[in-house]
């Protein structure tokens, strides 16, 4: 009888630690790494099917579509999964979702988006304060209609976002905390791009812990240490883009920083003639961390 009982224990603990293990796992499983489609453009325009099949090998389970992807949506969603893939998040830009907002909610519902993100914040000329709050009222209707689709509408910043806002009473306040004060939380979130935060002069790790709330997901790449930045001239920035943790951001801090806040979707950009080589070791740079 005492043989059995401890037999019987055994089992009952061996299936604990097989139920733990499994919650465990779940757990680090809840964070998704993909891959912005931008990082690989030409390839995926020249052979859709072959490049998601050597990132399938790679590791990559999870893409965003890019600007600029020509592909219609259901046969990209036909595509990923074929292979097992799926893509969590959509980038259009405004004048799609201000004159075609109806496309844009179909075609993030057929790739099997949940979220839909602008990469650009409407303005003219040089950016000023007035601008960012005539962008925040604009993002609030986009949102608004989003989540009546039952989608979720996010901002991805650039550098020039990171520039002094010079608002009375607020020193130290930038164009992009204006615009997350003045955006409805219901409404508006905000995918935060880690690069264009260094490359703007800020500190990636203490724009998370600072509006972490609002953060839906992060652009992940690295600024190599020696570069020389140049704020208001971005299209220098794609040289200086190194794989993730051998830069100057601090992608470990960045990832623990965002985990704490509950950010889910960390998503993977590299705009370097380098990208292609680079990704592998930027997927694992990252997975190490989750």
């Amino acid at each position: 009888m005492k043989i059995r009982s401890y037999f019987l224990f055994e089992v009952i603990i061996a299936l604990f630690a097989g139920a733990l293990g499994k919650a465990i796992a779940g757990d680090e499983s809840s964070h998704s790494v993909g891959l912005q489609m931008y990082s690989l453009q030409e390839d995926f325009d020249r052979d859709t099917p072959g490049t998601l099949d050597r990132l399938k090998v790679q590791g990559f389970t999870d893409i965003e579509t890019s600007v600029f992807t020509k592909m219609p949506s259901a046969e990209l969603r036909s595509l990923l999964d074929a292979r097992g893939m799926t893509c969590s998040s959509h980038h259009v830009r405004p004048e799609d979702l201000e004159k075609g907002m109806e496309k844009v909610i179909v075609d993030a519902k057929a790739l099997g988006a949940a979220q839909v993100v602008c990469p650009i914040l409407p303005h003219k000329g040089e950016l000023d304060r007035e601008q960012v709050l005539k962008g925040a009222a604009i993002f609030n209707r986009y949102g608004y209609a989003l989540k009546t689709a039952g989608l979720k509408f996010a901002y991805h910043n650039h550098a020039l976002d990171f520039m002094p806002a010079d608002s009375a009473g607020k020193p130290g306040e930038t164009f992009y905390d204006v615009l997350v004060g003045a955006t409805d939380p219901e409404l508006v979130s905000f995918q935060l791009d880690v690069f264009w935060v260094a490359w703007g002069g800020a500190n990636p790790t203490a724009v998370i812990e600072q509006h972490g709330s609002r953060i839906c997901s992060l652009h992940l790449k690295d600024l190599a240490k020696d570069a020389n930045v140049e704020v208001r001239n971005p299209k220098s920035a794609r040289s200086h883009m190194v794989r993730l943790a051998s830069g100057r951001v601090n992608i470990p801090g960045v990832l623990s920083a965002a985990k704490v806040k509950g950010v889910r979707y960390f998503i993977i950009e590299d705009e370097s003639p380098s990208a292609a080589h680079q990704l592998p070791e930027s997927l694992n740079a990252v997975k190490s961390q989750l």
